[in-house]
């Protein structure tokens, strides 16, 4: 089953990730689910907006409602491929890699996403059931810098404390798990490209995403 907007808005996306590899995925505990979603709505009722931060699909594929972007940067965080992946991108007999963000580095460049003040319970509904469907990642609220000024901002870090996490992995295991790796939602691959795309089409950069990008090429034959 694709990632869609219908397939987040009845939920039926979340059983299609359970039915795809029985046993691998365990989901996040309902009452932690939704008491982090009411927190980052209550920070965004203090601020007045709510704003996401996209440094991944939410690039180019955000599903959510928004009515406003701004090219925008985390200091003090940098985009990886530290997330074992047996579903989706990946099998069990071959696991993917999923993006997150991680703490430490110079900054990560992305998009920041508004989601409109009128539609903020549905569409956080939707955003948590694609982004903390197995607690992989921790919402958290942050502090973007923008061409217009400082943003507050909803960001999803990765979570050193979920087991499928995994803080150092090296770049040759990386390049073959991306190049070889496909699940229910495709190619690891396709995912790696998009977001070196992505980031091209906002003008914006990171050595670590185009050295994957071309490494993974030349092993996939992409290149």
């Amino acid at each position: 089953m694709p990632l869609s907007r219908d397939s987040l808005t009845n939920d039926s996306f979340k059983q299609a990730m359970l039915d795809e590899a029985p046993g691998e995925m365990t989901l996040m505990d309902e009452a932690a689910f939704e008491a982090s979603r009411q927190a980052i709505l209550q920070r965004a009722r203090e601020a007045g907006e709510l704003w996401v931060f996209g440094y991944g699909s939410l690039i180019w594929n955000p599903i959510v409602e928004v009515d406003a972007r701004r090219t925008a940067r985390l200091p003090g965080h940098s985009r990886r491929f530290c997330v074992w992946a047996p579903i989706g991108r990946g099998s069990p007999e071959r696991p993917g890699l999923w993006l997150a963000l991680d703490e430490g580095g110079e900054g990560c460049e992305g998009v920041a996403l508004r989601i409109p003040a009128e539609k903020w319970d549905a569409e956080t509904l939707i955003l948590w059931r694609r982004e903390m469907i197995s607690g992989v990642y921790r919402p958290a609220w942050l502090t973007l810098e923008t061409d217009e000024g400082s943003l507050p901002c909803c960001v999803f870090l990765s979570n050193p404390a979920h087991d499928r996490y995994q803080a150092e992995i090296g770049h040759a295991e990386k390049v073959d798990a991306i190049a070889h790796a496909a699940g229910s939602l495709g190619p690891c691959r396709d995912y790696l490209y998009d977001l070196a795309t992505g980031l091209r089409d906002h003008n914006q950069g990171d050595t670590y995403i185009d050295r994957l990008e071309r490494d993974v090429r030349a092993v996939a034959g992409d290149a």
